[in-house]
């Protein structure tokens, strides 16, 4: 009955086979599981990141229109709701740096942005002015700084 046996060991070999994919599958679900967290937390960063520069880049052109020139890019930071499906943000964007004649400069961004465009009302305000406020802001779209070179930004 020596083919029983090699049933038997081929029956426990096959099970024993089975086992070890099955536990293959469960590491390959959990790498994959992993895999998908961090790729929507660098789509979460990369659209917060891309509104937040688009913010500093307006805000900067802003400043420029009204005939003052900042040391550097603001450093901005932001309070923002995404939803990187529809690469879109909504929330606040604050950018502060200095300007060439060392006067505090503050830009403050409520609203949406989208790859469309933007929603909202920026504040600039440029120590001993009066403030800029922006309703309409024009060629604003996150779509303008992802995978681009975007403006210094700490979001």
């Amino acid at each position: 009955m020596k083919t029983t046996t090699r049933g038997g060991y081929a029956g426990v070999a096959l099970v024993a086979l089975l086992a070890l994919t099955l536990a293959g599958c469960d590491q390959a679900q959990q790498v994959a599981d992993q895999a998908a967290v961090v790729a929507k937390k660098a789509a979460e960063t990369a659209t917060k990141d891309a509104a937040t520069a688009v913010i500093s880049r307006v805000a900067t052109s802003v400043a420029r229109d009204a005939g003052v020139t900042l040391v550097s890019p603001p450093d901005c930071t932001s309070d923002l709701t995404l939803n990187v499906a529809k690469a879109s943000a909504k929330g606040d964007v604050m950018c502060v740096g200095r300007t060439t004649a060392r006067k505090a400069f503050k830009a403050t961004f409520k609203g949406s942005l989208t790859n469309a465009g933007c929603s909202g009302t920026l504040t600039v305000d440029i120590e001993d002015r009066e403030p800029i406020v922006i309703d309409r802001i024009k060629d604003c779209s996150i779509a303008q700084v992802v995978g681009g070179a975007a403006e210094s930004s700490d979001s």
